[in-house]
């Protein structure tokens, strides 16, 4: 390739001279040189800018010379070329007298192009000499240096002298306009470029005020609620939520900086036991140095930057779920030792019984207009106090342990919140470790987004799960609404051939795989959409060929396969309870399934010489199928009492046991391996994740509220698929 380019640039530099042979300049330019070698002499050349030379014409050789013009070539800007046969009467005798350049002459154009240079830049120190010409490279060396020192980017065609005093007048030149001509009307003068966005800092500095102060007020009210008016503590909530969202838009309008990209780290080694542990911290490494650049260069009322810095500080948070889990884990473990070892018993808090079947009942208004807010806002305060005493710290010249500095004081505060709330050392501890994984996040992405994306997903998580187990304790007994039979797949299928008619962009699940793993340049986090729209389309995929092939299996072998009681007690909760159960299942069943076992069986069987790639795909789908829908068998309620993991009624929930029906058991086993081909054929394991997630959803929903609500959500999803969206970040971003 590299060679090929190269004998394409000889061809384009051969056409080029034999192109400038002919051009007026390089006519004009041998006409003159023929002349001087002719009479033996140099005519003086004047400084650059005048006209001043010799221009007679004298008879000489008929052959060209090629070393002349393929030299010049890059030296001279291009001249016209679209001239009237009229106007070339001078060629044949430039060409003639060309032929008596020696190469020796070629050595005077570096000089000659130093010498205009320093003329244009001091015009009165431009030299002005006379010397005899002994020979004819002499004489042509020094017409030379004249002629390309004159043609320079403030000369025009008109200013070049011909012989005779013709001229090349109203010839549109092809070269680009200079600052000295920027009037001329033959010259496209480019367009100015805009001013970089600038930032008002009066509006940000407003909004932090206005948002440090709201938020204050709903800490306040939720601290000292007796000293607060009763409007503020009902409205608390939504005081938070305001104040959040003054800070958010304060960085829309600050004055943005200039950093540089950040390049990703090096890469972690994802083989071995800990391999997925080694990607997960390698992703909240780059992530969060990331963040430190979208920090930087936010504001300036930049939609592109916003976006950026925003997407950013949530995947931040997001990938910054397992370090801090794991530091849950530890302070919850060394509790437990130390408890061990003191002698300690753990006393439920009184009420905890009426907190909980509180909980199982709470509105979902209630649970996200209070309590996530608050939690917000507290992490918030947290937060700013960090980055405010770990500046105060490196004034005071604490050096390396500012940050450690900023992190006590925000810990210190987290512990005086959680021991007003509670007295148990296990709670204290885990809460603690949690919350300096959250600190941990700040410190690495310098971002206020970051922690609190990271606090927000795991308060919603973990309200969400105590108010599942609340329900599946307290709440009250509902009925289910129920699926007509077939009727369901029939519609889902309908749906997926429309939108393979209509050419739905989420069925391409290649490109869309090979786009999301495909990293941005400086790290930008790329448009989520299409991944999950290619998730939500296949989940119509998996639930039309599940739901079909086990009724057809069920008309063959007729049996019933009633849901276990702990799920259709779940279903009849609201529906963020029903959605974060099947989050759970689809993330929990396709890592462990899919990118576990199907992903280490295609490995093994690959390996094998007697397997082509396509046999140790389908063995390893249909045996890691297999094993999928055989664990729905397990009661794992029972399995997880005998460990002492919890009460069988509670245990339950994570899986249940289903009554063993062929129906059930084939369709289970054909959904895995329709979503070990989605896995294989998108290579990203989110996409077979939502796909896993929507299907549970729209049958749960469904059963909830019948026929209608699931239809509707079946056409919702379909209806999305079918929004194009750009097919990278960069394309969407050079767009605006």
């Amino acid at each position: 390739m590299r060679g090929c380019r190269y004998s394409k640039e000889v061809k384009r530099l051969l056409a080029l001279s034999a192109c400038l042979a002919l051009c007026p300049l390089t006519a004009a330019s041998q006409v003159r040189v023929g002349a001087a070698a002719e009479s033996g002499m140099a005519p003086a050349v004047a400084p650059v800018g005048t006209n001043a030379g010799p221009g007679s014409v004298l008879p000489g050789l008929s052959l060209p010379s090629a070393s002349l013009t393929t030299t010049l070539a890059p030296s001279l800007a291009p001249a016209p070329m679209a001239i009237g046969a009229a106007r070339l009467n001078a060629a044949p005798q430039a060409l003639s007298a060309a032929v008596s350049i020696s190469p020796a002459a070629v050595s005077a154009v570096p000089v000659a192009l130093k010498q205009r240079t320093s003329v244009e830049t001091h015009p009165a120190a431009a030299p002005i000499y006379s010397r005899p010409a002994t020979t004819r490279a002499a004489s042509a060396s020094v017409l030379i240096q004249d002629e390309v020192a004159a043609w320079g980017p403030s000369r025009r065609v008109q200013d070049v002298p011909v012989s005779d005093g013709i001229r090349f007048n109203r010839l549109p030149p092809l070269m680009a306009p200079s600052a000295a001509e920027p009037n001329n009307p033959n010259v496209p003068v480019p367009p100015a470029k805009s001013p970089a966005p600038k930032g008002s800092p009066r509006l940000t500095k407003a909004l932090v005020y206005t948002g440090a102060a709201l938020i204050g007020v709903s800490l306040a009210a939720a601290a000292a609620p007796a000293l607060i008016p009763a409007a503020i503590i009902a409205s608390k909530g939504a005081i938070a939520w305001a104040g959040l969202a003054a800070l958010t838009a304060s960085r829309f309008f600050r004055e943005p900086g200039n950093a540089p990209d950040v390049p990703r780290g090096p890469p972690s080694d994802g083989k071995g036991t800990f391999g997925s542990f080694k990607g997960a911290w390698a992703a909240a490494r780059d992530s969060a140095a990331a963040q430190v650049s979208f920090e930087t260069n936010v504001g300036g009322r930049s939609w592109a930057s916003f976006k950026d810095w925003l997407l950013g500080g949530m995947r931040t948070g997001l990938y910054w779920m397992g370090p801090s889990l794991l530091l849950m884990l530890g302070g919850a473990v060394a509790a437990k030792a130390l408890m061990a070892l003191t002698s300690v018993v753990a006393v439920a808090a009184p009420g905890a019984g009426v907190a909980e079947a509180s909980i199982a009942v709470m509105p979902l208004s209630a649970f996200l207009g209070g309590i996530v807010p608050m939690a917000l806002a507290a992490q918030a305060a947290g937060v700013a106090l960090f980055f405010l005493v770990e500046k105060l710290a490196a004034k005071l010249g604490a050096g390396r342990l500012a940050p450690w500095h900023g992190a006590a004081a925000a810990l210190a505060l987290a512990a005086g919140t959680v021991m007003s709330l509670t007295a148990s050392p296990f709670v204290i501890a885990a809460t603690l470790a949690l919350e300096a994984g959250v600190i941990w996040s700040a410190a690495k992405s310098r971002s206020f987004v970051a922690p609190l994306a990271l606090r927000g997903i795991l308060t919603v998580f973990s309200l969400e799960a105590a108010r599942l187990g609340a329900w599946i304790k307290f709440g009250p007994v509902v009925a289910l609404a129920g699926l007509p039979p077939v009727w369901g797949g029939v519609i889902v299928l309908g749906l997926v051939l429309s939108a393979v008619a209509l050419k739905s962009p989420a069925l391409r699940l290649a490109e869309i795989g090979k786009e999301w793993l495909t990293p941005e340049p400086g790290q930008r986090p790329k448009n989520p959409w299409r991944v999950v729209s290619a998730g939500l389309m296949m989940g119509l995929v998996v639930y039309a060929i599940g739901d079909l092939v086990y009724w057809a299996v069920n008309f063959i072998s007729p049996s019933h396969e009633p849901a276990p009681p702990i799920l259709a007690k779940m279903l009849t909760g609201g529906v963020d309870l029903v959605l974060y159960n099947f989050v759970i299942v689809g993330v929990l069943e396709e890592f462990i399934f899919r990118r576990g076992l199907f992903k280490w069986m295609n490995d093994k069987f690959d390996k094998i010489k007697k397997f082509t790639s396509s046999q140790a795909f389908w063995l390893a789908a249909v045996a890691s199928a297999l094993i999928f829908s055989g664990v729905h068998y397990i009661d794992w309620g029972s399995v997880m009492a005998k460990f002492g993991l919890g009460d069988a009624t509670t245990a339950a929930g994570m899986g249940g046991a289903y009554a063993f029906t062929w129906a059930g058991f084939v369709a289970r086993s054909v959904l895995g391996v329709v979503l070990a081909w989605i896995y294989k054929r998108s290579g990203f394991l989110m996409i077979p994740i939502i796909a896993h997630f929507w299907a549970d959803s729209m049958e749960g929903l469904g059963l909830r509220w019948g026929l209608g609500a699931f239809a509707a959500l079946a056409a919702g999803a379909m209806l999305l698929s079918l929004i194009r969206s750009s097919r990278s970040g960069t394309a969407a971003r050079s767009a605006t």
